[in-house]
């Protein structure tokens, strides 16, 4: 392969990969947990005219800011609060947003690394934010390197109103690990930075807390933030929590990524702080999930183009690691038990296999075929699921058995009572069903309910005396009833 074709088929491919995030809009329902939760709050956002403060259930919404809320709610006014793509275009703009800006960080190659690695394309394609939130902290940081340290604020206090203030802890880390920098800045520029960094959020901030109240200041003051600082040191996970996942969160980057760092790590000194600057508080924290390493992505992608660039023999051989691990786990697949029924998990098995084999000849080549097998063996089978399986999936992760069961039941939304359950949405949930209670054991009796759905594990903790079940059901692999008074 002549160098002058390289960016050419790099973009081309990265071009590919980001098509195939919009093959699932347009078929799936939001998934049972955050992106119902999202749901729920732009319907209410919807009903009361709300712009200020998010609300769920009529409360104030404190876990998230609003600015990703904001630009749901105005899609859903040409696409319809039912439309999946109004809650997913944020985050497929976003994933583009990024892209091209790696581009201009790091060439085609960290452009494509990006686009492949497994968290960033699958949240690229849900209501959550973070790939928004991911796309502001590397732009603020790339701000940060050319000297434009006010700019790189301003990035960074949006990416603040998105999902919250670990945007300016990276940076602030970040800053502090790297001396300042690649450049040094004067002190009042500095000050200047840290102003406009805590300026913009108080625009939304300061109005909020005046509407919300005492109430609402207090969680987001204590619980949220003071309550999260004070849990670090109360650990849920081991602080070695990311380093033990990082082979699923890395998928399929994870080798050839440490491979870059060990070989890189001198010449790449200020991604690879980078990396730590975002590895490191979030370890602290007591709550983790896996999907928080999104944020250090973008910086292992422009290691490993690096280490693509300038160490072949190095790469050439943790790609083919790589690619001889996913034949193996592709072959495994088949064995795997608890596959709900209706996933032909022998079918995508042999798949993953078979892509990693052909990317293993294909790697005859080099390095640099050897790095494209890589980002896109992964991706066969996840096509053929989103071609193929959503209507499987959308019954096995969605609410859609939840609303079928609670329609065939007959009654009125009004006597309908959810305790334990996830929020309703589908893409043709009747708008009636938005008139179901959400109820707390205490207020279930007041409720006057002639059904009630509840999850199995969470049922003794209502009074149920009165009530026979009607309907059983799963979702998301748990069990689920239906009683009827």
């Amino acid at each position: 392969m002549r160098a002058v074709t390289r960016p050419r088929l790099l973009l081309f491919l990265v071009a590919i990969v980001f098509a195939t995030a919009l093959l699932t809009p347009a078929q799936r329902d939001l998934f049972v947990g955050d992106e119902t939760k999202y749901g729920q709050v732009v319907r209410e956002m919807r009903a009361t005219g709300a712009w200020l403060l998010p609300t769920l259930e009529g409360v104030p919404f404190t876990h998230k800011p609003p600015v990703h809320f904001w630009l749901i709610k105005a899609l859903t006014f040409p696409l319809g609060v039912y439309s999946t793509w109004a809650f997913a275009i944020p985050s497929l703009l976003a994933f583009a947003a990024l892209l091209w800006l790696m581009m201009r960080m790091g060439g085609p190659v960290a452009a494509f690394v990006c686009a492949t690695s497994l968290l960033i394309w699958g949240s690229a394609q849900t209501a959550r934010m973070d790939v928004s939130f991911t796309l502001f902290i590397a732009l603020g940081i790339w701000l940060m390197q050319r000297g434009r340290i006010e700019w790189a604020a301003v990035s960074i206090a949006i990416a603040t109103l998105i999902k919250g203030p670990m945007a300016p802890v990276i940076v602030i880390l970040l800053f502090a690990l790297s001396r300042g920098g690649p450049e040094r800045l004067p002190l009042r520029r500095i000050v200047v930075a840290l102003l406009i960094l805590a300026a913009i959020p108080m625009l939304w901030f300061v109005p909020a807390m005046m509407s919300g109240g005492s109430s609402y200041t207090h969680d987001v003051l204590q619980k949220q933030l003071a309550g999260r600082a004070v849990g670090s040191w109360v650990h849920a996970s081991p602080p070695w929590y990311y380093v033990a996942h990082a082979p699923g969160f890395l998928f399929p980057w994870f080798i050839l990524g440490i491979t870059a760092i060990v070989k890189r790590w001198r010449e790449q000194r200020f991604n690879i702080l980078w990396i730590f600057a975002v590895l490191i508080p979030y370890s602290l924290m007591s709550s983790k999930l896996d999907v928080y390493m999104m944020a250090l992505i973008p910086p292992l992608s422009l290691v490993i183009a690096d280490c693509v660039e300038h160490v072949e023999v190095a790469t050439h051989r943790a790609n083919l690691a790589m690619l001889v691990a996913l034949v193996v786990i592709g072959a495994a697949a088949p064995f795997v038990r608890g596959v709900p029924a209706g996933i032909p998990i022998k079918t995508i098995g042999s798949m993953l296999a078979g892509a990693a084999f052909i990317g293993l000849f294909a790697s005859i080549r080099g390095r640099f075929a050897s790095t494209i097998a890589v980002g896109l063996a992964p991706l066969a089978p996840l096509v053929f699921i989103a071609l193929t399986l959503m209507p499987a999936v959308n019954e096995l992760a969605t609410t859609r058995p939840l609303i079928r069961a609670l329609v065939a039941e007959h009654v009125a939304p009004e006597q309908i009572a959810l305790y334990s359950c996830p929020y309703l949405w589908s893409r043709d949930m009747p708008p009636e069903l938005e008139r179901v209670h959400y109820v707390t054991p205490q207020s279930f009796a007041a409720s006057g309910a002639h059904v009630v759905a509840t999850s199995r594990r969470h049922a003794a903790e209502i009074g149920l005396r009165g009530f026979t079940k009607s309907r059983e059901l799963q979702m998301i692999g748990k069990p689920f009833d239906v009683y009827r008074r």
